[in-house]
C-alpha cells in the first residue's frame, strides 16, 4: 500500500535536502549495506569501512559550493557487489554535479581510474510507480577491478545555484550508525555576517568554530560510533543518530510562511471550482458532511501521480490545472481540495509533515524531516489526507499519526502534532465459520470489518481483488496461510471511503483435514482474513536486545472462529482461556465446545500512548507477546467421537460411618499450572447417600510416561467429589455425572460405590 503515496520533494534523501551523501540515509532506512552484529571494531564487524570529507562553502546570495570525498575500503567479498557502484542525485535546474575523480586504489597503492564510460548521468526515478522529476538526474559511478582490500575513492563538486525556497539555504547530513564510518569531517564556511545556523545532534559529533577574515568556519568531526545494524521497525536515523543541520531559517514557522507565500495563492476558487463544489455538496447542509463529500470526491476522481510538471518543486500546480488534469502529487491534491473547501466557506490549512519513520523536527529547520503535504480543517479540528484513497474522511495512514507538523494558514504558520492513534478508532474484526466434512473437506466463510487503518487495509485488499481477480488473490492468500485452496469475495462497501468497511469471502481448501493420531495435535484453519491476525501488526516484530526506539500502533483486533466437525470425526479439545494484561496491551482468548463446534474468540488491544515506543518496552512485552503468538498459532489435541460417547466406569468403597473422597478432577498444562476447574453435572444422584463437589486442591495421578508426571509431587487445583452414605446404610450405591474439563474435554462418569 505504501507505494501509492508520494513525498513532497522527490529528492528528499538526495543532495537537494540531505547533503552530498543523503543517499546514505536512504540506504540506512532500507537496511541496505547493514553489516552483521558481533565484533567490536568498525572493520571487524562491517563488510567495508567508510571515510568521508566534505566542505560546504555558503555565499551571501545563499548559493553554495559543496566538495566531498568518500573512501570505501572493501573488507569482505560481499561488499564488492554492494558498494562498487555508487549513485548520487542532483537537480539539473538548481545544481551542477562534477565528478572530479574516481578510482579504485589497490592494496599496493596502484590506482585504477574509473573511465568516462563508467560515469553515467541519466534521468532519475524516485523508485515509486510513475514518479519522476523532469530535471532530477542521477550520477552513477561504476568502479572497475574491485577486490577485497581495495579502496574506492571518489570526489565530487556540487554547485548549488538555487534553493528550494528563494532567499534561503539549508543543508542536512545524517550519519546513520548502520553504515560503518571510520571517520567523517564536514567543514561549513560562510560569511560571518550571514545568519547561518549550524547544529550537531547526537553522540559523536563535535563542532569547532573559527572566525577569520570575515568568514565563520565550522569544522564538524564525527567520532566513530558503535555500529548499529538497522532494526526492524526502528524510528528513522534522523531521530536517533548523529545529524548535521545547516539553515538560514530561524524557525519552522518561518519555513511554513515561505512555503505558504508560494503555495497558497495556487488555491484560487475559479467559477468552475465553485460550481463543482456546489455540485459535490448538493443536498448536503451539514458543513462537516460537505467537507466529507469533497474528500470523497477527491479520492475518487483525482488520482495520485507524483509527476512534477513545473520546476517549482515545493510549489504546487494551481487548483484549476490539477482539476483539468485529474491528477496531482500530494501538494497538488491538497491545493485543489483546499479550493473546493473554500468555495463552501470551509477554511483549511496546508500541513507539512513526514510520511515515514521520522517523528521529530530537528532544529534548525530543513526539509530533511518534511516530505508530505496534507490538510487541517480548523472548524472540525481534523486532519485529512486527500492522497490516501483508501482512508475514510479524517483517518490517516498509520505512518502519519503522532507526527510533528507545520500548519500553514493564510496569515500564519504554527507547529502542531497529528493526533496519536486510539484503539477505538482503529478496529478490525474477523469472523470465520469453518465446516469439516466426514471426508475431511474444509469449506467456510470469513466476514471481516475494519475502521481507521484497518479499513484502509481492507479497501486496498478489495482494490487488489478488482485488479487481479478473485481466484488469483484468494489462492495467493490461502497459500500464504499454508492452507492452499480457492475462494471468492463479496467486496461489500470496500469501494467506498466510509467506515466501517466490510468484506466477505467463501473458500474451499485443497487439502482435506486429517485428524491427528492419538497423542498428536493438528492446526485448525482460520479462514481467509485480509488483515494480519491478532498480535502480528500493531506492535510489530520482536527483536531481542533492541537498541532503538520503535514504531508502535494503537488499535483493537478481534477474531472469532467457529469450527464444526462432522459426527464421524474426532473433536478438538478446547484450549484453556488466557488473559494477559501488559502496560502496552491486553490479550484475551477463550475456547469452548458446543456440540460439534469449537468456538474460539481472541481479542488483542494495543493501548500505546504514542507511535514511538522506547527500546526498553521491548523487554517488557517480549514474553507476553510470545505467549500471544503461541496462542494464536496453537494446534489442538483431538479425542475420538467414540471416546466422547463412552462412560468411564469407576468402583469405590467406603465404611458406612465415614465420608468418601470419591474423586479429584484436574486439568493441567505441561508446566503443572491449572487449566481451570471442571464443570460437574449430576445426571443420577445417589439413592442412599449425599453427593457434593467443590473447588479444592489435591494430588494428581499422571502415569510415569506422561509429561505431567512431575505434577504428582505437589498439590494442584481441581474439583473434589465427596460421597457420604446415609446413616445405617450398607450395600451398593451409584452416581452418574457428566464432567466438562477446563480443557473442553467432556466425559460421563459412573461410580459404583460399596458401603461396608
Amino acid at each position: 500500500m505504501k507505494g501509492h503515496f508520494e513525498v513532497l520533494i522527490a529528492a528528499l534523501a538526495t543532495a537537494i535536502l540531505a547533503g552530498p551523501h543523503g543517499d546514505r540515509l536512504a540506504m540506512a532506512q532500507s537496511g541496505r549495506n547493514a553489516p552483521s552484529q558481533g565484533a567490536q571494531s568498525v572493520e571487524a564487524q562491517a563488510p567495508y569501512a567508510l571515510q568521508y570529507e566534505g566542505r560546504v562553502t555558503v555565499r551571501t546570495d545563499r548559493t553554495a559550493t559543496d566538495v566531498f570525498t568518500q573512501r570505501l575500503k572493501i573488507l569482505t567479498p560481499s561488499a564488492i557487489a554492494t558498494v562498487s557502484q555508487q549513485q548520487f542525485n542532483f537537480v539539473e535546474g538548481m545544481q551542477t554535479l562534477e565528478t572530479v575523480e574516481a578510482f579504485t586504489e589497490k592494496s599496493d597503492g596502484t590506482k585504477v581510474p574509473v573511465g568516462p564510460a563508467n560515469i553515467i548521468t541519466r534521468d532519475a526515478a524516485s523508485g515509486m510507480q510513475a514518479t519522476y522529476m523532469r530535471d532530477l538526474k542521477q550520477r552513477t559511478v561504476i568502479f572497475q577491478d574491485v577486490q577485497v582490500g581495495d579502496t574506492l575513492v571518489m570526489t565530487h563538486r556540487r554547485e548549488i545555484r538555487q534553493s528550494l525556497f528563494s532567499g534561503y539555504f539549508f543543508y542536512a547530513d545524517v550519519f546513520a550508525r548502520s553504515r560503518p564510518y571510520a571517520s567523517a569531517q564536514v567543514i561549513v564556511e560562510a560569511p560571518g555576517d550571514l545568519d547561518l545556523r549550524v547544529s550537531t545532534i547526537g553522540a559523536g559529533l563535535r563542532d569547532r568554530i573559527e572566525e577569520a577574515d570575515g568568514v565563520r568556519r565550522h569544522t564538524v568531526t564525527l567520532s566513530p560510533q558503535p555500529y548499529l545494524p538497522e532494526e526492524v521497525r526502528a524510528v528513522s536515523p534522523i531521530d536517533r543518530d548523529p545529524v548535521l543541520l545547516v539553515s538560514t531559517f530561524k524557525s519552522y514557522e518561518e519555513m511554513g510562511l515561505a512555503y505558504g507565500a508560494a503555495a497558497l495563492p495556487k488555491a484560487v476558487v475559479t467559477p468552475e471550482i465553485a460550481a463543482l463544489a456546489d455540485d459535490i455538496t448538493k443536498g448536503v447542509a451539514d458543513r462537516r458532511q460537505q467537507a466529507e463529500a469533497i474528500d470523497t470526491w477527491m479520492k475518487k476522481n483525482i488520482r495520485y501521480v507524483a509527476v512534477y510538471l513545473s520546476l517549482g518543486r515545493v510549489v504546487p500546480n494551481d487548483a484549476a490545472s490539477v482539476l483539468s488534469n485529474k491528477f496531482g502529487d500530494c501538494k497538488d491534491k491538497a491545493t485543489l481540495m483546499s479550493a473546493l473547501l473554500a468555495a463552501k466557506g470551509i477554511a483549511s490549512e496546508v500541513v507539512l509533515m513526514n510520511f515515514g519513520s521520522t517523528y521529530t523536527l530537528p532544529e534548525p529547520p530543513t526539509l530533511v524531516a518534511l516530505n508530505h503535504a496534507i490538510l487541517y480543517l480548523p472548524e472540525f479540528d481534523l486532519y485529512d489526507d486527500p492522497t490516501q484513497n483508501f482512508a475514510a474522511f479524517g483517518m490517516l495512514a498509520a505512518e502519519t499519526y503522532d507526527k510533528p507538523v507545520v500548519r500553514v494558514g493564510t496569515s500564519d504558520a504554527t507547529l502542531a502534532r497529528t493526533p496519536a492513534m486510539k484503539p477505538e478508532d482503529h478496529k478490525n474484526h474477523a469472523a470465520t465459520i469453518i465446516n469439516v466434512a466426514a471426508d475431511g473437506t474444509v469449506t467456510g466463510q470469513t466476514e471481516e470489518s475494519g475502521t481507521g487503518v484497518f479499513g484502509m487495509i481492507l479497501r486496498f485488499a478489495g482494490s487488489n481483488v478488482q485488479t487481479l481477480g478473485h481466484e488469483t488473490i484468494s489462492q495467493r492468500q490461502l497459500q500464504a496461510y499454508n492452507t492452499p485452496g480457492t475462494g471468492r469475495y463479496d467486496l461489500g462497501n470496500s469501494a467506498e471511503t466510509a467506515d466501517p468497511v466490510t468484506m466477505k469471502s467463501r473458500f474451499t481448501l485443497s487439502q482435506p483435514f486429517k485428524p491427528p493420531t492419538p497423542g498428536g495435535r493438528a492446526a485448525i484453519p482460520f479462514g481467509l482474513p485480509q488483515v494480519l491476525r491478532p498480535g502480528n501488526f500493531l506492535l510489530g516484530t520482536r527483536l531481542n536486545g533492541r537498541k532503538s526506539a520503535f514504531i508502535c500502533y494503537a488499535g483493537r483486533q478481534t477474531e472469532d472462529i467457529d469450527a464444526t466437525f462432522d459426527q464421524a470425526l474426532p473433536m478438538p479439545v478446547a484450549l484453556a482461556p488466557i488473559t494477559i494484561d501488559n502496560p502496552a496491551f491486553t490479550y484475551r482468548a477463550s475456547f469452548r465446545v458446543e456440540g460439534r463446534t469449537l468456538k474460539m474468540h481472541r481479542e488483542f488491544v494495543s493501548r500505546v500512548a504514542g507511535q514511538v515506543c522506547a527500546s526498553e518496552l521491548e523487554a517488557q512485552i517480549a514474553g507476553d507477546m510470545n505467549a500471544v503468538r503461541v496462542n494464536v498459532n496453537s494446534s489442538y489435541a483431538f479425542r475420538s467421537a467414540q471416546a466422547a460417547q463412552q462412560t468411564l466406569e469407576l468402583t469405590r468403597a467406603v465404611a458406612s460411618d465415614q465420608t468418601l473422597r470419591l474423586d479429584f478432577l484436574f486439568a493441567l498444562n505441561p508446566d503443572c499450572t491449572s487449566l481451570g476447574f471442571a464443570t460437574v453435572r449430576i445426571l443420577d444422584p445417589p439413592k442412599h447417600g449425599k453427593f457434593t463437589f467443590e473447588n479444592g486442591t489435591g494430588f494428581t495421578t499422571f502415569p510415569q510416561d506422561n509429561l505431567r508426571y512431575e505434577c504428582n509431587k505437589r498439590r494442584s487445583d481441581g474439583v473434589v467429589l465427596t460421597y457420604e452414605p446415609d446413616s445405617g446404610f450398607a450395600g451398593m450405591d451409584s452416581i452418574n455425572i457428566d464432567v466438562i474439563f477446563a480443557s473442553g474435554f467432556s466425559r460421563k462418569r459412573h461410580y459404583s460405590i460399596e458401603v461396608k
